[in-house]
């Protein structure tokens, strides 16, 4: 918790506090990608192939809008709400996996890192109906050309033969979107993964809050004597080991530039000074909620619904605002000192 007078300030911080996710010298096309995490940088109509064999339920979601999709699987989308609506392609394939009846994370990152998310879940490699395609960053298919930082993740609705279908949503689309690729022969730089055999979930268990036990693909490297705990939770009420070892899966998958142990241990001390990494570290004389005291608390809902309760969704959320604010976490730490917040 801050101290009484450092709390008095805070209240001529709030201003300062919305600028979440503001990246100096972006235009707002820049950090609409930063946003998205994945997805094609140009319109998804080029390139567009659809085999004639193509048919069964998928093909009557192809033109819907992601409010479209939204309204189709209610049940799905507190659970989806850890990715973007309506930017995210990871949104489209949490949400479109969810209503095949397949487990996946809520934080498996950006669309390039699907695949080792899915392979740390158990899933296995292969092109499969139900399953999923992650493109790396810079992959070209059918002319539509993937984020360079973010890569992409799109659905595998049918196999024919050689011929798979994918669907796909987030930037650059607005609606669901259909092509082709190869089973024998993709791209460079595309994996396809579906689900082992009883890799289901039971999806009526998360409507009311999202939550829920699934497998996330939470690790930590077994030679960091840093964070030592090997947390496979969903993020709901996390202690403050596990919620430092989500952040440390966090830095690893998305801000790489961070994941050095200066950068580490000044996050470590932001968030220790803020609230002992302590999801409902509620400070009793402002709206400062939460691991990284988000003021007011709400703000926290543009990273998840969940953001009372779930440290994963804080902890995207706080270093979102670092790297919109400071740029790093050592630049953070060094304002906090000279101002007793950050």
């Amino acid at each position: 918790m801050r101290p009484r007078s450092v709390t008095r300030r805070l209240a001529a911080a709030a201003a300062v506090m919305g600028l979440v996710l503001t990246v100096g010298g972006c235009s707002p096309l820049d950090v609409l990608r930063f946003l998205a995490g994945c997805g094609p940088a140009g319109g998804g109509s080029s390139g567009t192939v659809q085999a004639s064999t193509a048919s069964g339920e998928w093909t009557g979601l192809v033109g819907m809008t992601m409010g479209q999709i939204q309204n189709r699987w209610p049940e799905h989308v507190s659970y989806c709400s850890t990715y973007d609506y309506g930017f995210q392609c990871t949104w489209w394939a949490c949400m479109r996996e969810r209503s095949l009846g397949h487990e996946v994370g809520r934080f498996w990152g950006n669309g390039n890192q699907w695949d080792d998310s899915a392979k740390a879940a158990g899933w296995v490699q292969g092109a499969q109906a139900g399953g999923i395609v992650s493109f790396e960053g810079g992959v070209t298919y059918n002319g539509i050309p993937t984020s360079p930082m973010y890569g992409h993740v799109a659905v595998i609705e049918q196999v024919d033969g050689d011929v798979v279908h994918i669907t796909e949503g987030g930037t650059g689309f607005g609606k669901v979107h259909t092509t082709t690729l190869s089973a024998s022969h993709p791209p460079k730089g595309i994996t396809y993964w579906h689900p082992a055999d009883g890799n289901t979930v039971n999806v009526s268990h998360d409507q009311s809050s999202g939550g829920g036990t699934v497998s996330a693909a939470w690790t930590c490297d077994a030679d960091r004597s840093d964070v030592m705990v090997d947390y496979r939770g969903d993020g709901v009420h996390a202690t403050p080991a596990e919620a430092q070892s989500i952040a440390r899966r966090l830095i690893a998958g998305a801000y790489k530039a961070w994941d050095t142990d200066e950068e580490w241990q000044a996050l470590v001390w932001v968030w220790d000074h803020e609230s002992g990494w302590r999801w409902d570290a509620d400070n009793p004389t402002s709206d400062a909620y939460g691991i990284p005291q988000a003021l007011p608390g709400s703000k926290m809902a543009t990273a998840g619904a969940d953001w009372k309760d779930n440290a994963a969704t804080q902890i995207k959320w706080g270093l979102d605002y670092i790297k919109g604010r400071y740029g790093s976490p050592s630049q953070a730490k060094s304002f906090w000192l000279s101002h007793n917040w950050y």
